[in-house]
């Protein structure tokens, strides 16, 4: 049987039985990666600190008196974004999300619930409050940027109004990259597409410009089957059975379609979709496989068509990495080469939009002080535009970014 890659990260399912976890040895290099320690100095909120507060669990469930309770230790440690980053840096591959997942799971709070309601019911919900966010009063937000006060509940809701804000389709990149010609590599094969929360309910155009996309490269697209979310949020929020139910429910969909090709335009979805294969998810003989081999990044077939540049298009367009799926840089590769020199994609190791999932709901203004040194770095002026691959990213960047800055996924641009 084929040995198939390590695909822990955005797993988060607990450690094998018989298998001791790997202790953290202190030795504080995840600080140089962590984007939250970077955006604020602060030690407690870093992986190695977290591991630390999982200790200070372990004494309490073994009747010992630790320096910290319980309660406080989890709501430390839950402050995370997330994005794995740790993981590769750890000398030990220690993966403070997959840590935090775990010390989560069973020990449900405000914020989890709320994640679990909003991801469950993204179908009503998303499209419903990104048009009711056009009501929403228009607070000051200072820093020359759109992201909210921090503290207090103005600044909540702040931070709030401009997340849904930023998810109103009316509100997308004009289009400036048109496809003119096209490789006939599809030869008629079946694909389907995997659009994620945010096209599935509220940015259904990107879907629309990929599936041309592969149409003209001569694959057969198929509508989406019934998908749900890729569940990888879910898991970093320690909402396991909710996320089972969807990798087992977009399984099935996948099964029923035909086991065709699946391709993904989102990083996380990506990421969160190839995790599927490390789990016990009832796979047939030979389907982890095909799963793997089948899940393909949009962009690696988008280079197969040539692009001409309209006059449109802005002098400079800033790429954001995303921390999730962002592999082998698929994404990048495609931009770099149909824009050129107008790209700019320089990274940092511990550069990230602050997202984050459920830490936008227990600390949003830790979200938003990520947001701010992400954006700082970049330093976009206006009329230059921020493009990315990942969902999640979108929807940050665009909630923080400085007046007259565009943000969008890269998809955005296709005309």
């Amino acid at each position: 049987m084929q040995k198939l890659p390590d695909l822990r990260h955005c797993d988060h399912q607990d450690a094998p039985s018989g298998v001791r976890p790997k202790t953290c040895i202190l030795c504080g290099k995840c600080l140089e990666v962590c984007p939250l320690f970077s955006a604020t100095g602060r030690e407690e909120l870093s992986p190695k600190a977290k591991f630390y507060l999982a200790r200070a669990m372990a004494l309490a469930t073994e009747g010992q008196t630790p320096e910290i309770s319980e309660k406080a230790a989890l709501e430390l440690a839950g402050k995370c974004l997330s994005c794995g980053k740790c993981e590769k840096a750890c000398p030990l591959g220690l993966c403070a999300p997959e840590l935090i997942s775990g010390l989560r799971a069973g020990r449900a709070n405000l914020e989890s619930l709320m994640w679990r309601v909003w991801v469950e019911n993204a179908r009503v919900l998303w499209p419903m409050m990104a048009t009711l966010s056009r009501l929403l009063p228009r607070f000051s937000l200072g820093g020359g940027g759109q992201a909210g006060q921090s503290g207090g509940l103005k600044g909540w809701l702040a931070g709030a109004a401009g997340s849904l804000r930023a998810m109103d389709s009316r509100t997308p990149v004009r289009p400036w990259l048109k496809a003119v010609a096209f490789e006939a590599c599809g030869a008629g094969r079946k694909a389907v597409l995997f659009p994620g929360c945010v096209a599935a309910h509220v940015r259904p155009r990107w879907t629309a410009s990929a599936a041309r996309i592969l149409e003209g490269l001569g694959f057969s697209v198929a509508l989406p089957p019934d998908f749900a979310c890729c569940g990888s949020t879910l898991g970093h929020a320690g909402l396991k059975d909710a996320q089972l139910r969807m990798q087992l429910q977009n399984l099935n969909a996948w099964r029923a379609a035909g086991s065709p090709e699946l391709v993904s335009f989102c990083a996380t979805c990506r990421c969160g979709l190839r995790s599927y294969a490390s789990r016990d998810l009832g796979w047939l003989p030979g389907e982890r496989e095909a799963w793997l081999a089948g899940l393909i990044p949009f962009s690696e077939l988008a280079g197969h068509a040539a692009y001409e540049v309209l006059p449109n298009a802005p002098a400079t367009v800033h790429y954001h990495t995303p921390c999730h799926g962002a592999g082998g840089g698929h994404d990048a590769d495609f931009l770099r080469k149909v824009l050129g020199a107008r790209l700019k994609t320089a990274t940092r190791k511990n550069l990230c939009c602050g997202f984050g999932g459920a830490l936008k709901l227990s600390a949003p203004e830790l979200s938003e002080a990520v947001a701010k040194r992400c954006l700082d770095f970049y330093g976009p002026e206006p009329g230059e535009q921020i493009l990315t691959g990942c969902s999640g990213c979108v929807i940050q960047l665009r909630a923080h970014a400085p007046s007259g800055v565009d943000v969008g996924h890269w998809l955005e641009i296709l005309k």
